[in-house]
């Protein structure tokens, strides 16, 4: 990673129960016709499928199916996820036992959530009478999971513990603590929710916070980017005693893509909470350089629709930089809509031919002297400038520092140009 004198961070290089499945008297038509059948579940009656759901299972007597067969009369058909979690359904070798008596109970029991019945799955607090689909559960914010032993707490009931929370004594157990606290932060919430859409990506953060968001992104299934790419839909960073982010190149990208840019106290209060918390409370709304509220302006102008932030504006850079710096200086232009020229004879004869109106071509200079020179009129930095506003004049546009391209980024709102 390197730094820019002008504050921009730039890259050098920019198992569970045995799996069956279920349906038999479980079909029906599709689309209206008679002849085209679909296979629904035996517990939601549901035909979707998902990474939520997992795989339609296919069970006659018992046994699985092969898929020649999956529509005879007597195969009973289940996703993987709600057989998984039916508490009286167990395996024998390839044999699935109680299939039959569980389908037929929870044929009588309600949903709480979605209010069809199937619901399978109880909450473990035994005087409870509320159950679910599981895939309602899931979508249930504040519902307790224990994925080793396949149970769940209502969020009335989620206070409780369960056993593999508990010692043989009663206490605490802090033998299985880290497993069964590896979250019930929605292993659901992914797939229901959006959530398996996520890219975390980091930013300036410590080595200690880096090894957090990688063990967050673990226990909640997504992934975690090691660079910026346009998918990263969440970037988590460090900030100061004052809550400012450093100005780096996934943050400014990150503003311009309309992603949230959260601090490093929203993982760590999911990780505490064991659910995801709201991202907002949590959003960045300040950087080191003193730009205010860029993030959540970016994150609305997505919402939005609004148009990109450099939409129509031409920009022709004069001067020395460090070449990884004008790199992502260029990216970032194109991410906000701009347009970069490399050729002076062709945007002068472009603003002169009317192809290009003065008022949106931009020159820039560098605002940062190159390693180990003084301010002095010689200086290459005052050179540029007056390169800068030379050429300026003649086509009657205006001169920038690339200060400015990184402030407006910031801000998400383009700045005075001032010099």
């Amino acid at each position: 990673m390197s730094y820019s004198g002008n504050g921009l961070i730039f890259s050098s290089n920019l198992e569970s129960k045995h799996i069956g499945s279920i349906s038999g008297p479980h079909l029906r038509s599709n689309s209206g016709s008679s002849d085209v059948k679909e296979i629904v579940c035996g517990f939601c009656q549901s035909s979707k499928l998902s990474m939520a759901t997992g795989p339609m299972l296919h069970y006659a007597n018992g046994k699985p199916v092969q898929s020649s067969n999956i529509f005879d009369s007597n195969v009973i058909h289940v996703h993987k996820k709600c057989v998984d979690w039916a508490p009286r359904v167990y395996y024998a070798g390839e044999t699935i036992i109680n299939l039959e008596k569980e389908l037929e109970r929870s044929g009588q029991l309600e949903c709480s959530g979605c209010g069809l019945k199937g619901a399978a799955l109880g909450c473990y607090m035994k005087h409870c009478r509320k159950s679910f689909h599981v895939l309602c559960a899931m979508k249930i914010l504040h519902c307790r999971w224990d994925f080793e032993n396949f149970l769940m707490f209502c969020p009335s009931h989620s206070s409780l513990k369960f056993p593999s929370e508990k010692s043989q004594f009663g206490e605490k157990s802090t033998k299985n603590n880290s497993k069964s606290t590896q979250m019930y932060i929605s292993y659901s919430f992914n797939c229901c929710c959006g959530v398996t859409e996520w890219v975390l990506c980091g930013s300036a953060l410590s080595t200690k916070e880096k090894f957090l968001l990688v063990k967050f992104g673990e226990t909640i299934c997504v992934s975690v980017s090691k660079y910026w790419n346009p998918n990263v839909t969440h970037v988590i960073t460090a900030t100061d005693v004052n809550g400012a982010c450093c100005r780096t190149i996934k943050v400014l990208m990150a503003i311009l893509h309309g992603g949230w840019i959260l601090k490093i106290d929203w993982v760590k209060a999911c990780m505490e909470a064991l659910y995801l918390v709201d991202e907002e409370p949590y959003e960045v709304s300040l950087d080191n350089y003193g730009c205010r509220d860029g993030p959540k302006t970016g994150r609305l102008r997505s919402l939005d629709n609004a148009p990109k932030l450099f939409k129509d504006l031409i920009f022709y850079f004069i001067g020395d930089f460090v070449p990884t710096y004008k790199i992502d200086l260029v990216d970032l232009i194109r991410a906000a809509g701009g347009f970069v020229l490399a050729c002076k004879n062709k945007l002068v004869a472009q603003v002169h031919d009317g192809r290009i109106a003065p008022s949106t071509a931009l020159v820039v200079y560098n605002l940062e002297p190159p390693q180990g020179s003084m301010l002095r009129e010689d200086d290459p930095v005052m050179l540029w400038k007056r390169e800068a506003e030379v050429l300026a004049a003649m086509i009657g546009s205006h001169v920038i520092s690339d200060r400015w391209i990184l402030d407006s980024i910031a801000a998400c709102r383009l700045q005075p140009f001032t010099l």
